[in-house]
């Protein structure tokens, strides 16, 4: 498979990299054990890239792939919404001690919503910088689902990698057209940013035409990979077809696209607080008389929304 280097990290990443969100308990729910056979076999498949975060709650199911995993060690790559120093801090040192590693290859400020976000994050930076001079992480950088925080991001010559939403249909892109993203991304990548795009399949949307649309985003001479939420070994199997610019089969696309998932709130158990609400990016929820409503063409089934819940009541299903 093509690898990249990621920016000026030196880092080397192969164009598709798994995603662990929808494998963690945040969405599909697999056994420790099931993830980690999921993330075995794309790294036999030739991915060498992990994306993971404390939010996902993923950590053992990479740990127990990485026990087994005979092969070069993987890049990996975490992320972490707290915003102060003690709190970054703690952030990594989980991270390094959940995985059993003495470093972690790339670690980023996770979803960084607009500039007064991004600095009020500052003592989060800070730790970030601290633990790259101290050789605990490789590289550190930020994910956003806003186009115009991407370029702020970019801007900055603290960051060495960013976490962009992309996609051929422009979903999910916040405050921006896909046009005026691509623009932010070559200038990024002009700039020596590693970039390693989010949300490729538009949170599932693009499912039908997956292989298309992943084959888009890798043409598209922006990003040096893309992460894609991959939860069995079809799925796995397709999108590194494509990635190795192999004919995919119609029949074959059409069993891994599956079933539609949606996001799920139980109104037997919501308090409606509107927590969820508040933490929606895209606007996909809105007030109801018992349970917040989905605007189910907004949700880009990120799973933001979830953690936020008191009664854990959001699933996505």
């Amino acid at each position: 498979m093509k690898k990249n280097i990621l920016g000026r990290t030196g880092i080397e990443v192969t164009v598709l990299s798994i995603g662990t969100l929808t494998m963690s308990p945040m969405q599909r729910g697999l056994s420790v054990e099931e993830g980690a056979e999921v993330i075995l076999h794309a790294l036999s498949s030739g991915i060498n890239f992990i994306d993971t975060a404390q939010m996902y709650g993923s950590y053992l199911q990479v740990k127990f792939a990485l026990r087994k995993w005979m092969g070069s060690d993987p890049v990996i790559a975490s992320k972490s919404a707290v915003k102060d120093y003690d709190q970054m801090e703690e952030a990594i040192s989980q991270c390094l001690d959940q995985l059993h590693r003495k470093k972690i290859d790339v670690f980023l400020m996770h979803a960084v919503r607009d500039k007064e976000d991004f600095e009020l994050r500052a003592g989060a930076l800070e730790a970030l910088v601290k633990a790259r001079e101290k050789g605990l992480i490789g590289a550190l950088g930020a994910s956003s689902h806003s186009a115009r925080v991407i370029d702020l991001l970019a801007e900055n010559d603290v960051i060495d990698v960013l976490h962009p939403m992309f996609n051929r249909d422009g979903i999910g892109i916040l405050d921006a057209s896909l046009t005026k993203m691509t623009s932010f991304l070559k200038k990024a990548k002009a700039a020596d940013k590693g970039i390693y795009a989010m949300k490729p399949l538009g949170g599932g949307h693009l499912r039908q035409d997956a292989a298309a649309a992943l084959r888009w985003v890798f043409d598209s001479d922006c990003i040096d990979s893309a992460s894609v939420g991959m939860t069995t070994f079809e799925e796995i199997d397709m999108n590194v077809a494509v990635a190795m610019k192999e004919t995919v089969e119609r029949s074959f696309a059409e069993k891994v696209a599956g079933q539609p998932r949606k996001l799920f709130i139980n109104e037997m158990i919501c308090q409606n607080c509107g927590a969820c609400i508040k933490a929606c990016q895209q606007m996909a929820l809105k007030p109801g008389e018992k349970a917040p409503i989905v605007d189910h063409l907004k949700c880009i089934l990120c799973g933001y929304c979830a953690p936020e819940c008191p009664k854990f009541a959001i699933r996505i299903i």
